[in-house]
């Protein structure tokens, strides 16, 4: 599952970000998107062997800056479109849903199941991090952000049904809109080399498990034990995710 989301993350992810364009450009023609996107997937994929010592004193500001600027984003669009949207926080409308639709209700909860994906690869990485930082950063910071953002994206969504495929990009305000795309850009890149590096975790151990065939594993810090490359691995989830991303051109 996690080698999956090692294919699929960074493809969908930085694709769908990079989308973000045609918003303000719907002239720009799909291969554009389709191109920028595996130029990027390359560009990722080929710095892996330098390992994320070098640069990854700025991958916490780039999500820090990136959940602050969501949240600020669904605060403007709560309070400008329809602050009413707070009422959903109660579990009561949950509980009426699912009374007045039933088997389907539960059912329509496939449609929100990516949610929760990356939890998997967030396991995998719990031996970077204490059980500590992570309960404090979920809750203090990204699980607010989040919710701020989804309840934001609903409100704005109520007045303007006809932007369902694109109501990210349509909510962010024309002020802000060029800085939040690039935020959102580096930020998926940040996610899809976590999800990389899970990957790597994650065959690392099931080699050392006899779970997996032999492959090289390259540790490229001498002082964190966890940070490792895998050469073939890593080649094979580039032409897997550009396959991806070529497939969606068709």
């Amino acid at each position: 599952m996690v080698i999956a989301d090692g294919i699929l993350t960074p493809s969908m992810s930085v694709l769908s970000a990079v989308y973000g364009i045609k918003t303000k450009a719907g002239g720009l023609h799909e291969n554009y998107a389709i191109l920028i996107t595996c130029m990027i997937l390359v560009g990722l994929f080929a710095l892996q062997h330098i390992g994320t010592q070098r640069v990854g004193f700025l991958f916490t500001p780039i999500i820090l800056v990136w959940l602050l600027s969501i949240s600020g984003v669904g605060i403007y669009n709560i309070i400008h479109w329809n602050p009413r949207v707070v009422s959903a926080l109660s579990p009561y409308y949950v509980y009426k849903l699912f009374k007045l639709t039933g088997k389907d209700g539960w059912t329509s909860l496939g449609g929100i199941v990516l949610c929760i994906t990356g939890a998997e690869a967030m396991f995998a990485d719990l031996g970077h991090f204490s059980q500590l930082s992570i309960r404090i950063a979920f809750t203090t910071i990204i699980y607010p952000s989040l919710i701020l953002a989804y309840m934001g994206e609903a409100a704005y969504l109520s007045k303007h049904k006809e932007d369902l495929q694109r109501s990210f990009y349509r909510a962010i305000p024309e002020v802000v809109f060029w800085p939040v795309f690039i935020i959102a850009t580096l930020a998926t890149v940040v996610a899809s080399q976590a999800v990389i590096s899970a990957t790597f975790s994650i065959i690392s151990q099931c080699r050392a498990l006899n779970c997996f065939p032999r492959v090289k594993i390259i540790h490229t810090s001498n002082q964190v034990h966890g940070q490792i490359y895998i050469p073939e691995v890593n080649w094979m989830l580039m032409v897997f995710c550009l396959l991806v991303v070529s497939q969606l051109s068709l």
